[in-house]
């Protein structure tokens, strides 16, 4: 199996990337998925991509080259790379950009704790679905289609982990299964250098950076070598082996579907925060700093369209509110937070029976002041929306450093006969 991901690794090239279980729609999924799930730390490099991790450096695969002086583009923003940093043991390479002109933010990193069994995001260089694959007629997948160099994104889920020996050490795995999740994606050599993000303790971390997927295939008898992705390999040959050879893959009533694979962050992750000098907490988010995770440089520069007061998506939520609530400004969404466990979204306005009495309640997520937002988040209820006021009991349940989940109970109770409001007003400190 190791060396069938070697064959794979060879082909460097800038071919196809995400492709689709439920369609070959070249335009799915080509925009932000609006969930915060990474798709805003994801750069282009050398026509691949790649993540900042640190305030000079961003982590990419090695096995597809690169040169010092080649220029990281970050939401059309430029960052000239001044030295390369490999891993003795796997695939990945951190590259440090000009110390002149920072990140001001940078994606998060998994633990591996949330890894195994997790549902991630996965981002690419986007392509087409090709032709079909059948065996005596039985559809099985799809081959690699024409390549349009798209930033794409989908969903899968992580099944495992394999040793991919001294040169690629531990890798994630994901199986490309029919029926598969929503959004259900596989990937193709060209996406090597794009991220895997998890869900772990409320924050989409990166656990993992693209490497390689299974293949390539040929029918029994023996034909033509081809790249595909795969719901179904049975019936087919594929090569693998050390020695490399062609193994059949016997029929069975169960799919048995092909995989791709990512080096693993948290199994590297001591030589990552050595190489960039960092503790492993994360980065101090400023409103200024987050508008570089969804805006161009042009676009900053007017405040019409990225400013606190816009609203760049049209959702009628201006952007200083986004940044308040963890929503993507560029993401025409109205989506309320989940009472009680939700990450993201507009303040959730209750009437509860709280020991035995009625109250109006306010339930929101915050940056918690050590996450460095420089924001101030007033709860404020009325009885006629002209006489508003700081009142109520707050309770807060911490998230993660980056946020917490807030509710206020209105001082007042809550009757028929007197109406009660409540608003949540956000500011910026300075």
């Amino acid at each position: 199996m190791v060396l069938g991901l070697w064959f794979v690794l060879g082909m460097v090239c800038r071919s196809d990337a995400v492709v689709f279980l439920e369609t070959a729609d070249p335009a799915r999924n080509t925009s932000t998925p609006g969930d915060n799930s990474g798709w805003q730390y994801e750069g282009k490099f050398v026509g691949f991509l790649g993540v900042p991790i640190a305030p000079h450096f961003f982590i990419t695969a090695k096995h597809f080259g690169g040169s010092v002086g080649d220029v990281f583009d970050f939401h059309g923003d430029s960052y000239l790379t001044i030295a390369i940093h490999d891993s003795p043991t796997t695939d990945l390479r951190i590259w440090e950009v000009n110390h002149g002109k920072p990140f001001p933010t940078y994606a998060p990193l998994s633990s591996g704790v949330a890894d195994l069994g997790a549902t991630v995001s996965i981002f690419g260089c986007g392509a087409q679905r090709g032709s079909p694959v059948s065996v005596s007629g039985e559809p099985k997948g799809w081959e690699w289609g024409t390549t349009n160099y798209l930033k794409r994104w989908g969903k899968n889920v992580v099944t495992g982990t394999m040793d991919g020996g001294s040169s690629y050490g531990e890798l994630l795995h994901c199986d490309f299964d029919s029926p598969g999740i929503a959004d259900e994606c596989h990937l193709s050599v060209g996406d090597s250098g794009g991220g895997m993000f998890v869900l772990e303790n409320g924050l989409w971390r990166l656990a993992g950076i693209h490497l390689s997927v299974d293949g390539p295939f040929r029918l029994d008898p023996p034909g033509v070598p081809f790249n595909a992705a795969l719901y179904d390999r049975g019936g087919l040959e594929e090569l693998t082996g050390d020695p490399a050879s062609w193994v059949s893959v016997t029929e069975t009533a169960e799919n048995q579907p092909s995989r791709f694979y990512s080096s693993r962050i948290s199994a590297s992750l001591s030589w990552i925060l050595d190489v960039t000098q960092q503790s492993g907490t994360l980065a101090p988010e400023s409103y200024s700093a987050w508008q570089r995770l969804y805006f161009s440089p042009a676009q900053i520069a007017l405040p019409g369209e990225s400013g606190p007061l816009s609203d760049f998506d049209g959702d009628g939520i201006g952007n200083l509110l986004e940044f308040a609530l963890n929503l993507d400004p560029t993401f025409s969404e109205r989506a309320a937070m989940l009472p009680g466990n939700g990450l993201r979204g507009l303040p959730r306005v209750r009437v509860e029976s709280i020991s035995g009495e009625d109250r109006v309640t306010i339930e929101y997520v915050r940056r918690t002041s050590a996450s460095g937002a420089g924001i101030i988040c007033t709860p404020q209820f009325s009885s006629g929306l002209n006489d508003w006021a700081a009142t109520g009991t707050e309770s807060v349940v911490p998230i993660n450093p980056r946020w917490e989940r807030v509710k206020v109970m209105d001082s007042a109770v809550a009757s028929i006969s007197s109406k009660r409001f409540a608003r949540l007003r956000v500011e910026l400190a300075d």
